[in-house]
């Protein structure tokens, strides 16, 4: 799951589940709430190749967006949005058996 997370507002601005955690997953939230939303001016992640690859640092640097990353081994940086994922998976995506990810895409929604 890539999240866009507004830790002002706490609030999610978009997400997109998919099977592998790829670079063009992750850019889906950040091109939804660029579209729907006033462009951020910073965009923290995890240091995780998603999020390094030249696809990803690309987009950010067109829409003159400054890229913060955790330290590595220190997910304490993004502890709001990990806490968020851990608590959707622990108490709604673990409960039940999907048979598909639109499947689960629909039940977060």
């Amino acid at each position: 799951m890539a999240t866009a997370y507004n830790p002002e507002t706490r609030s999610v601005l978009s997400y997109k589940i998919g099977k592998q955690m790829t670079s063009e997953l992750a850019l889906v939230p950040i091109l939804d709430a660029l579209n729907h939303f006033r462009n951020p001016h910073i965009i923290h992640s995890d240091m995780g190749s998603q999020y390094t690859s030249f696809n990803f640092e690309d987009v950010l640097k067109a829409n003159k967006i400054k890229h913060s990353y955790s330290l590595k081994e220190y997910p304490y940086d993004n502890g709001r949005i990990e806490a968020f994922h851990s608590i959707l998976k622990r108490e709604m995506i673990y409960q039940r058996k999907f048979r598909s990810i639109d499947e689960i895409e629909l039940a977060v929604g």
